[in-house]
């Protein structure tokens, strides 16, 4: 059944897909309450769930909020659970955003440290994820004295994900940004110019058009 709800999860754009992973995912629960991979698998269809929900919305805060809940029980029964890090704190992340810049501020120690096992488990988890999420955290977080902002760092990170995944456009963006808010425009041209000219995963096409309009808008930003 895990191989079927994983299918389904893949399929997330389709609809109803979501819903009915988490309805099988809440059986597999009930029936193997030791196993961290269930709640993990679940942490990561509530974090798409509200990844699709409209913005401002209820709906978006309560799937995010589900999904620390189920992450947090995944890291609950094992400590180095990858999916459940992964998806504990990738939800953090957006509840955090979701409810205001206290939130995000005080949601930055938990997330690193999740990633940080996640990173130390498997780096090369969900397309270089957990290098992306640092690095992510390193570029968006305030410097100094008030948080853990970097660039320096940043970079590191972001460079070794797309490394690590090439063709996930999601590093390259995220490389970019970094990349045009250190005054290295030309490189930054590269990454967004890859993935102005990918073709749409399919079934994909919701998730990565985000990712290919993002890359145009800033290319003509700094054209």
């Amino acid at each position: 059944m895990l191989e079927e709800v994983s299918k389904l999860i893949d399929s997330r754009e389709t609809a109803g897909s979501l819903e009915k992973a988490i309805e099988l995912l809440e059986k597999l629960k009930a029936e193997n309450p030791e196993k961290d991979i269930i709640r993990g698998k679940l942490s990561s269809a509530f974090f798409y769930k509200g990844l699709f929900s409209p913005e401002g919305t209820r709906e978006r805060e309560d799937a995010f909020d589900n999904g620390v809940k189920y992450g947090q029980e995944a890291i609950t029964l094992n400590p180095r659970a990858v999916y459940g890090n992964f998806w504990y704190a990738s939800n953090l992340g957006y509840l955090g955003m979701c409810r205001g810049a206290l939130a995000s501020l005080a949601s930055i120690d938990p997330f690193k440290k999740s990633m940080e096992v996640v990173l130390k488990e498997n780096e090369n988890f969900y397309f270089g994820g957990p290098h992306r999420a640092i690095g992510r955290l390193y570029h968006q977080a305030p410097g100094w004295p008030i948080s853990i902002g970097n660039k320096n760092k940043a970079f590191e990170h972001l460079e070794k994900c797309v490394q690590l995944a090439p063709n996930f456009m999601n590093n390259r963006l995220y490389l970019a940004e970094l990349l045009i808010d250190m005054g290295k425009k030309d490189k930054a041209v590269e990454h967004l110019n890859f993935c102005k000219d990918t073709a749409l995963n399919p079934g994909h096409e919701k998730e990565d058009g985000v990712y290919k309009e993002q890359a145009e808008k800033l290319l003509k930003r700094i054209s």
